[in-house]
């Protein structure tokens, strides 16, 4: 298992899409750390609190217009340029398909498809892997 650099028993965190100007704070169970918790994570939080959403909002936006496939050959071969097997392929086109009512052509599309097969997997390393290439197509239609 891959853990957190200087921390190997430890497994990082996924963040939800989205994040930015992330910074991870660690502390220690002891004497202070409530404090110290309150001290370091406040500002992180206010900050994040007020951000905007507005960057989030418009990739999404950017994928959902983005089209990328209009026929199952132009589906099956965009998933596959990408890196996806032949079984993800079909897979993630099958579960749009279920859970959309329509085939996928939007990168919006593929996003849901693919992070919605990652949630059946059973593998914690599976499904953030899967995420993680989700994101990569998400982040580039943006």
């Amino acid at each position: 298992m891959g853990g957190v650099e200087g921390n190997p028993d430890r497994e990082p965190s996924p963040l939800p899409d989205g994040v930015e100007d992330f910074e991870e704070i660690t502390i220690r169970h002891s004497k202070y750390a409530a404090s110290r918790f309150a001290h370091e994570a406040a500002p992180a939080l206010t900050r994040f609190a007020n951000s905007s959403p507005m960057p989030f909002v418009n990739g999404i936006k950017a994928a959902r217009e983005k089209i990328v496939a209009r026929t199952d050959d132009d589906r099956s071969e965009f998933l596959r340029k990408r890196g996806f097997s032949k079984t993800e392929t079909a897979k993630i086109i099958e579960t749009v398909l279920a859970e959309e009512g329509r085939k996928p052509e939007s990168v919006f599309d593929f996003v849901q498809g693919i992070t919605a097969v990652a949630r059946d997997k059973a593998h914690q390393d599976a499904r953030l892997d899967l995420e993680a290439r989700a994101k990569k197509l998400l982040d580039r239609a943006a």
